[in-house]
């Protein structure tokens, strides 16, 4: 996933994304959080968005996050990342003008349905 966003970054004249372990582990924190607590949602099990990356240390002027599921071949990197861009939202949070990201993949039972890959994806950067 990180490939898909960094070229999709480059291909537009932008600077790759960092991946601090901070941020990673924030985002797979979130991702079990959604399946933990069974709620697809930015604030998934009460907390606000940025819960883990305070956690974990990650201390941002700007913070922002992609979520997104999908099963079989509707979960896969290249199609989450293809969603993500076809959605304005999600595509402004890859293009913008963060210099870091963490990304998390955790497989299980979302909303009923099994082997759901949920993905989260943390945005953020450190200058202002």
């Amino acid at each position: 996933m990180l490939c898909l966003v960094n070229r999709a970054r480059s291909s537009r004249g932008l600077a790759p994304l960092a991946a601090p372990q901070s941020l990673t582990r924030a985002a797979d924190r979130k991702t079990g959080d959604i399946l933990r607590c069974d709620e697809f949602s930015h604030e998934a099990c009460g907390r606000e968005f940025t819960y883990w990356m305070s956690h974990f240390g990650y201390h941002g002027c700007s913070e922002g996050e992609n979520i997104a599921w999908g099963s079989g071949s509707l979960g896969t990197p290249r199609s989450i990342f293809q969603a993500w861009m076809h959605s304005q939202g999600h595509r402004e949070n890859i293009l913008g003008s963060y210099e870091d990201t963490g990304i998390g993949l955790r497989t299980g039972a979302l909303e009923g349905y099994g082997g759901a890959h949920v993905w989260t994806e943390e945005f953020g950067s450190r200058s202002c």
